[in-house]
């Protein structure tokens, strides 16, 4: 019987086409590696609206068990 936990590969692949997808999170300011399905995030934002949006992004994806946040907002 195959198992029906997401690799960390295919998380990590979901959470960067969500990420992607989102026109409040800027294209190619946030990394996302995944290690036995927790997720950890960094890069550089320019809102908390912007971090929000991110981690409401991947936050419930299937198979996470965690989520790092390592982003830094710098405003202005």
């Amino acid at each position: 019987m195959a198992s029906s936990r997401l690799t960390d590969t295919q998380i990590a692949a979901e959470a960067a086409r969500r990420l992607a997808w989102d026109a409040a999170v800027p294209p190619g300011a946030v990394r996302v590696k995944v290690a036995r399905g927790r997720i950890t995030l960094s890069g550089e934002l320019r809102s908390e609206a912007q971090r929000a949006a991110m981690l409401e992004d991947v936050t419930r994806l299937f198979g996470v068990t965690g989520v790092a946040d390592r982003t830094v907002v710098r405003m202005g």
